[in-house]
């Protein structure tokens, strides 16, 4: 049976950009978009998989000339509602996309690529409608990290993440917001792939996230990686 990830997110809208206004790690990935972007002059941005569109808000405050694309219609019209500035359209990301060739100076593509399946078809989507120099941004949840179990040390009292499987391609369920699928693959399957489509990377970061005393600060959450075409 195959996996309608279009109307998870339908479901799952609502709860989502509720949760993301209240959570300490939508903010964390905030705080790392604004230092990493700071101003635009006028370059063309498609926000892939905007969401509720708060991204979308973002690029287009700081300069940019932005449109935002989601396949899920409520996170679409809650876009719009909440950000009524901003340009916004329905389209399945994991299909050709509706623009023309070297299109845009920006792909942004922030938390997306973990919630689909065929990424291979999206990056090679993100290249083709990238001007040449092109820049493609894009973050996900870090898989080395994102799952397993927290667990302490004790003779340390250092906390860690016990992880059992990391190399094993596999799918799971995240229920933080309503059902939603994750799609689980090393990081090496991410680079690969970009490059594989002929992308060039120029950046990555992985940034710490945790800031508790019950959780280890030398662990990261995220990983963004940045592509030149």
């Amino acid at each position: 049976m195959s996996i309608n990830v279009i109307d998870q997110w339908n479901n799952a809208a609502k709860a989502f950009s509720e949760e993301q206004e209240r959570s300490f790690f939508a903010r964390l990935n905030k705080a790392i978009v604004a230092r990493r972007f700071t101003e635009l002059h006028g370059e063309k941005v498609l926000d892939l998989g905007c969401g509720y569109g708060v991204y979308t808000d973002y690029l287009r405050s700081i300069g940019g000339d932005v449109i935002g694309i989601d396949g899920a219609q409520a996170m679409v019209d809650i876009a719009k509602e909440k950000y009524p500035d901003c340009t916004f359209m329905i389209a399945d990301i994991t299909r050709p996309l509706p623009f023309e060739d070297d299109s845009f100076d920006i792909v942004f593509c922030n938390q997306v690529l973990m919630d689909i399946e065929n990424v291979e078809t999206v990056l090679k989507e993100c290249k083709r409608v990238l001007k040449s120099g092109g820049i493609l941004h894009y973050s996900i949840v870090h898989p080395a990290f994102f799952g397993g179990n927290w667990t302490k040390d004790r003779a340390s009292g250092k906390t860690g993440k016990l992880i059992s499987s990391y190399l094993t391609k596999g799918i799971s369920e995240n229920t933080f917001w309503g059902s939603t699928t994750h799609y689980h693959r090393p990081l090496s399957y991410y680079l690969n792939a970009a490059s594989d489509a002929g992308l060039t990377l120029i950046h990555t970061k992985e940034p710490p996230a945790y800031e508790n005393k019950d959780r280890n600060s030398d662990l990261p959450l995220f990983f963004f990686a940045e592509y030149r075409k």
